[in-house]
């Protein structure tokens, strides 16, 4: 009987093993573990357009850049109220330079009070996309403020002025920004 019982249980772990496995995500970016601080302008008349460039992710070291070429399917990110936009890029970074890899799409987010002034249960905002990456590459927003940062005293994230662009050799910068409060999901491989 106890063998019974024993095979049983065995059986049933290792289905709960194989089935974690199959549905395991590839995730890259924040880990949502940080309370948001105020939102960051680009430039003090707050209507420039800047990138701000996830080079270290939040209570997630060594998962800021994508760990193997296919699609981002997902973008979450953890913001404050009220709503707000930007446009999602992906970028090659060497030497605190970058360069754009692709650019879009747009993303509008609402953002909650509770993000605001809360420091767990936050509420994600989840975007479905179809975007390529490239292993190694990493993730930037281009928008005139970013209303989800974790900004401790500036320095993991960088910020261009002006914005990258498409098309442009890498281009350095000494703009420190916050934690970007985003991550991405790659899509399962075929």
């Amino acid at each position: 009987m106890w063998r019974r019982t024993l095979v049983g249980a065995f059986s049933a772990g290792l289905l709960g093993i194989f089935a974690t496995q199959a549905s395991g995500q590839e995730i890259f970016g924040a880990k949502f573990t940080h309370q948001l601080t105020p939102p960051e302008f680009c430039t003090s008349n707050h209507s420039r357009m800047c990138s701000w460039a996830l080079m270290q992710a939040q209570a997630n070291a060594g998962h800021e850049k994508a760990p193997r070429d296919g699609m981002i399917s997902k973008i979450r990110l953890v913001a404050c109220a009220p709503r707000g936009s930007f446009v999602l890029q992906t970028i090659r970074v060497k030497n605190n330079q970058a360069k754009v890899i692709s650019t879009g799409p747009v993303i509008n987010y609402l953002g909650t009070k509770h993000n605001c002034a809360g420091t767990k249960n936050f509420d994600i905002e989840e975007f479905d996309v179809n975007v390529p990456v490239r292993q190694g590459d990493s993730l930037a927003v281009i928008a005139t403020q970013v209303r989800f940062l974790y900004n401790a005293s500036s320095g993991p994230s960088i910020m261009f002025d002006p914005p990258l662009a498409e098309g442009d050799a890498l281009v350095g910068t000494d703009l420190a920004s916050g934690f970007l409060m985003m991550q991405a999901e790659l899509a399962p491989l075929p």
